[in-house]
């Protein structure tokens, strides 16, 4: 169904609105982490943690903060989100769908990897970029948040590199801060931040549209070439760090705290789109391309957001061992906002299948090989961190459903399931965003390949 065949026609609610709703999402997200860490002085100390912690790739936030204290990383996340709103008030930057989108990557990260301090000196590096070129800066708000993809980099340099010309073997457990590393991570975050901008221009004609997350695909080659100079020049680490485990920290209380900011979207949603005349069925049952607040009203595209928002909790619920931790907060959130931008259900549901049948058919013939219980190994490997947010995160390719169909879908998440899992180091794990570096690749140089070869194997037969 063409984009114009979904469209329908809506009553228009204002860009304040649509930003006072996120802000309140960000409001219930404080409240939510009051509730789960009530005591102040236990708030104090978690915030601390974590606005110091390296913030490197899937780092677990939960584990860093401690027991204690599982609100912080809703605080810090609601903080955030409020922050990016208030950017767009400021700026008069349009609330749709890309903008909605990069609001909510940060808010995701901001249980996983972003903090009030590391997201800034990329942000400038983004509107540097802006006014250099001439460009008006309500253009690119989005894209500078956007560009918090390479957040830990600001951290690490601050609180972690040690500035002795020599590399360091990980990330160490103990913040320390420091001048010059905090001066090298303004420049370098201003740097990077500019960089991005510059590859996010051209690398849509790279990939033809067939990734939603090209901010990240751009992040993860200016990751690539500046953790490239710092190992150079003795800044580089050969680690994540620590707290990269991932156990059963509280996940009924996790899981219903996210529940809730759902379901707040959910009835935002349902209230605004009685105002809008917009048809939610429209929008939930159809692949879509592009913004979705024009095409099917803010409130519709709300409902949306809410039920993709659920299908991934559903599929973490589905796959038995799995955990909840930060980073499938943070993809969670990032498939909820861009559920505003291209992502529904039916183009969700191919790129799950083909992770789950990847990962669980690969783990099962390496337990037949190895001689360990088959069903218990593979059913372990499906719910393990890498192919939980694989699975979530791989729902960036919704265009390649949408352009080639289900089946194609398919074969794009068994690749990505593959190669996601050893491309962290290549950026030094400072792209949050690693899956869309990763979907970059896939969609560049494999997709069009089993595209081209499906299409000669149906002229054969022809």
């Amino acid at each position: 169904m063409s984009n114009n065949e979904n469209k329908v026609e809506v009553m228009p609610v204002g860009n304040t609105l649509r930003a006072i709703v996120f802000m309140g999402l960000g409001l219930v997200s404080i409240i939510i982490g009051l509730i789960l860490t009530p005591s102040m002085a236990q708030i104090a100390e978690g915030f601390r943690l974590q606005q110091t912690a390296s913030g490197l790739l899937d780092l677990n936030t939960f584990l860093v903060v401690g027991d204690g204290r599982l609100g912080v990383p809703f605080i810090n996340a609601g903080i955030l989100v409020i922050v990016v709103m208030l950017s767009y008030l400021i700026t008069k930057t349009t609330v749709n769908g890309g903008s909605i989108a990069a609001a909510f990557m940060v808010f995701g990260f901001g249980f996983c990897g972003k903090t009030l301090w590391n997201v800034w000196p990329l942000f400038f590096g983004v509107l540097l970029h802006a006014k250099l070129n001439k460009k008006a800066i309500n253009t690119v708000t989005g894209l500078g948040w956007f560009s918090a993809a390479l957040s830990p980099m600001v951290s690490i340099m601050t609180f972690y590199i040690v500035h002795n010309g020599s590399s360091n073997e990980t990330i160490g457990e103990t913040a320390r801060f420091s001048g010059l590393g905090f001066v090298l991570a303004i420049v370098i975050g201003l740097i990077a931040g500019y960089l991005v901008a510059v590859f996010a221009g051209f690398l849509p004609d790279k990939h033809t549209g067939l990734t939603l997350y090209n901010a990240g695909f751009a992040a993860g080659l200016a990751g690539f070439l500046i953790f490239s100079i710092m190992k150079v020049i003795g800044l580089g680490h050969t680690g994540p760090g620590p707290y990269h485990d991932f156990p059963n920290i509280n996940n009924k209380a996790l899981a219903i705290g996210i529940a809730v900011l759902l379901i707040y979207l959910m009835l935002c949603g349902l209230l605004i789109a009685v105002k809008e005349r917009g048809k939610i069925d429209t929008i939930v049952a159809h692949k879509y391309a592009g913004s979705a607040v024009e095409q099917f009203g803010f409130g519709a595209t709300l409902v949306n957001m809410s039920v993709c928002g659920f299908f991934c909790l559903l599929y973490w619920a589905l796959t038995i061992t799995a955990n909840a931790h930060g980073p499938l907060f943070a993809c969670l959130f990032t498939v909820t906002g861009f559920a505003a931008n291209g992502i529904s259900v039916r183009t969700m549901a191919p790129i799950f299948a083909g992770v789950y049948a990847m990962s669980f058919g690969l783990t099962a013939i390496k337990a037949l090989l190895t001689g360990v219980p088959v069903l218990e190994t593979a059913f372990a490997y499906v719910g393990s961190k890498n192919m939980l947010i694989a699975a979530i995160f791989g729902c960036g390719m919704a265009p390649v459903v949408y352009r080639h169909g289900a089946l194609i879908g398919f074969f794009a998440g068994m690749i990505h399931s593959v190669l996601v899992p050893n491309t962290g180091g290549l950026h030094g794990w400072m792209n949050l965003y690693n899956n869309g570096f990763c979907l970059g690749l896939v969609v560049t140089f494999f997709v069009p390949m089993v595209v081209a070869l499906l299409r000669r194997n149906n002229q054969e037969k022809q």
